[in-house]
């Protein structure tokens, strides 16, 4: 059994990072704790946009193309790749969050030695998880992409195919640097130390947008320039994470001498980080779903991934938010301070509702000119037209799940903070899966391809209405628990 502490923990005689998650005004922690995030993520969502840009305007020829739009073919191959993209972020994410809360709360208990166990665990179930992924890239890849394009025998059916599973192959197998990367920010997050995983996400996206440009436009590799941007990018992130760990002393290591690998801490991070895995990997498979329904209409998976990739402007400073928010959560968890956990909580919810207010504000009022960015050079004016119109009607229609959207994730974080892995997966299950994929179903069958869209409303504003009374419970029942562990001296693991 793993060591545990039998009183409160002691005045560290070694001041940590993590001590000002203790001591700093909640506001001011907040802001330190999550603009680099905030700022690291707003990078990656204007790479994504930026990415797209360059395959929807590739005009020039490539060899074995003789379809009449390869610029929106080009995007639509990569489009197609997005869910399984997901997946394999996903495992990372899930590891990251795992290890993050774990490891915040054990610094928050004074139990350094568990915390600096638990970011090895994690190293070795990224290094495992990427295993797997090399294993299915070149197996998976083509079989993937048929599965989604009609017609397959036409010349630019085929080319989707070809380009689209080049992509996730070459990405799948190369994934050891994105899956790195985000465990490492994570543990570095979890200390207090912000400032390394925003360098490392800003040098990655910016490596990955010069290198589009030279790939795409001045060699013109099309879609292989995309994605050998993309891997170079995320490599050069994760070397910078590591770095910080080889080249400055962290409150927690990832150095493997005289380690022994434990049980537990895998499967502490497994449980902690399950939900997060399970809502980023349900994102994976609800946009295969839709996309099998979309696939029928002309423009319905271009238009989900056009969205998607413009949606992230609004939830990705959402997520950094959480970034920041998750240790201070944990620790204050751990260190049984109620009330800093409760004005951080309070503080990141008004800070979602008003970037979540903003973003609907934008995508109510501006869904034409935010859809005119994916209009292909190649295609016809009336093409681009329709995409357009599609576009705006799915941008109108999907935004009004920002505000709800922004209740579930901080609702889920908290719980994931407080050690309710269960009832943080339930709540990800069902917004993302079990209210969704009925709904979209259903709606799709009463009102084809414009009512699909209302499917994630439904989804959130249901989610928040089940779940928001047992969120309470929890988190009462938590707080009795912990400082019930502190009043007989039981802290432990």
């Amino acid at each position: 059994m793993d060591e545990s502490t039998n009183a409160a923990p002691q005045e560290s005689e070694v001041r940590l990072q993590s001590d000002k998650m203790r001591n700093t005004g909640i506001g001011k922690l907040l802001v330190q704790m999550s603009l680099p995030a905030i700022f690291s993520m707003l990078v990656q969502a204007l790479y994504n946009i930026v990415d797209s840009l360059f395959l929807t305007n590739i005009n020039y020829d490539v060899s074995g193309y003789v379809g009449n739009n390869i610029g929106n073919d080009s995007f639509n191959a990569v489009s197609i790749v997005m869910p399984m993209t997901m997946l394999v972020v996903a495992l990372g994410i899930g590891i990251g969050v795992g290890a993050n809360a774990y490891i915040a709360r054990k610094l928050g208990e004074g139990n350094r030695e568990s915390a600096d166990k638990a970011a090895k665990s994690a190293i070795l179930m990224g290094i495992a998880s990427w295993a797997l992924m090399a294993a299915l890239a070149f197996v998976i890849s083509k079989p993937f992409m048929r599965a989604f394009v009609n017609n397959e025998n036409a010349s630019d059916a085929n080319y989707v195919i070809e380009q689209g599973a080049l992509y996730l192959g070459i990405y799948m197998a190369g994934s050891i640097g994105v899956i790195t990367d985000i465990i490492c920010a994570r543990i570095l997050q979890s200390t207090g130390n912000m400032k390394i995983p925003m360098i490392s996400q800003l040098a990655g996206a910016l490596t990955n947008i010069a290198l589009d440009a030279l790939f795409i436009v001045a060699f013109k590799w099309g879609v292989l320039g995309a994605i050998l941007a993309t891997v170079i990018g995320q490599w050069l992130a994760a070397a910078i994470d590591i770095a910080a760990f080889i080249f400055k002393k962290q409150d927690v290591s990832i150095g493997f001498k005289g380690y022994k690998p434990q049980t537990q801490y895998f499967l502490h991070i497994a449980k902690i980080g399950a939900p997060a895995f399970i809502m980023n990997a349900m994102s994976s498979v609800v946009t295969i779903i839709m996309n099998i329904m979309l696939r029928s209409y002309t423009n319905g998976i271009t238009v989900l991934s056009a969205y998607f990739k413009v949606q992230s402007f609004i939830f990705m400073p959402i997520f950094g938010l959480m970034q920041g928010a998750m240790p201070i959560l944990s620790y204050n968890y751990g260190a049984n301070e109620k009330q800093r956990f409760n004005s951080a909580f309070r503080l990141g919810l008004y800070i979602a509702l008003g970037v979540m207010v903003i973003g609907t504000l934008l995508f109510q009022i501006f869904p034409e000119a935010l859809m005119a960015i994916f209009k292909s050079p190649t295609a016809s004016q009336q093409e681009n037209d329709l995409l357009v119109k599609e576009g705006a009607y799915a941008f109108r229609a999907i935004s009004i799940a920002f505000i709800p959207a922004a209740f579930s994730i901080l609702l889920i974080n908290m719980l994931q903070s407080i050690n309710c892995p269960v009832s943080s997966l339930l709540m990800s299950l069902s917004r993302q899966l079990l209210f969704l994929i009925p709904s979209a179903i259903l709606f799709n069958y009463l009102w084809q391809q414009q009512g699909i869209w209302f499917c994630y409303p439904f989804a959130e504003i249901l989610s928040v209405i089940v779940y928001l009374p047992f969120a309470i419970r929890d988190y009462r029942k938590q707080f009795a628990y912990k400082a019930q562990q502190y009043a007989d001296h039981t802290l432990g693991n």
